[in-house]
């Protein structure tokens, strides 16, 4: 395995992976909330709304202070999902972007 290869993958990380996963934290997130607080007196949320939460979700995950406060919520993420703790992913903490 060359040098080239190792930087191109993180490359692709830092610049697709991790905004894309950013972005699906956010949907996941106003998900959660719109069906646990019923946010809105619609029945239906708003596409826009979705699109909101995912973008400010994008810029959390690639804001440099708060990077690594989500790196440790993607290990936990992972860890509950290699444990099979169903329970966990029914959570405030687990669904949350911070």
């Amino acid at each position: 395995m060359n040098n080239n290869s190792i930087k191109n993958g993180v490359r692709f990380i830092a610049t697709w992976a991790w905004p894309v996963l950013g972005f699906y934290r956010g949907l996941n997130s106003y998900n959660y909330n719109y069906v646990k607080n019923k946010l809105y007196r619609h029945s239906n949320p708003f596409y826009i709304d979705k699109v909101v939460w995912g973008v400010v979700g994008t810029l959390i995950y690639l804001n440099p202070i708060t990077f690594f406060f989500v790196l440790y919520k993607e290990v936990y993420r992972l860890e509950v999902n290699l444990r099979g703790l169903e329970d966990e992913k029914n959570t405030d903490y687990y669904n949350e972007v911070l």
